[in-house]
């Protein structure tokens, strides 16, 4: 497996990126990716270890270590069902705190 860090310091929190995700992929196929993404976390993921991150661009999926956002930008315990959404050419990341696995 392989392992990229991403310096979050360097990237800004935003509430835009699940509405882009909508508008990018449509309603259904974005509340799936979501629902995927928990479905990876829940599969190959360790709870308070690891969350689903998605990528906004491509819609791709993998997990990260939730040290890392608690280092630079994560506070409070992560809870089940959350999903980070990443974009890497805006420089920005939203995190779904209440996502629900449909």
């Amino acid at each position: 497996m392989k392992s990229i860090k991403i310096e979050f310091s360097k990237y800004e929190s935003v509430n835009s990126l699940w509405s882009e995700l909508i508008e990018h992929h449509g309603f259904e196929r974005a509340k799936k990716i979501v629902s995927q993404a928990i479905d990876l976390q829940k599969m190959n993921g360790n709870k308070n270890v690891t969350m689903p991150i998605i990528f906004s661009g491509t819609g791709g999926l993998a997990l990260i270590p939730i040290q890392s956002l608690r280092e630079e930008t994560f506070n409070g315990n992560a809870k089940d069902n959350q999903v980070l959404i990443f974009n890497l050419k805006k420089k920005s990341f939203q995190i779904l705190k209440e996502a629900k696995h449909a």
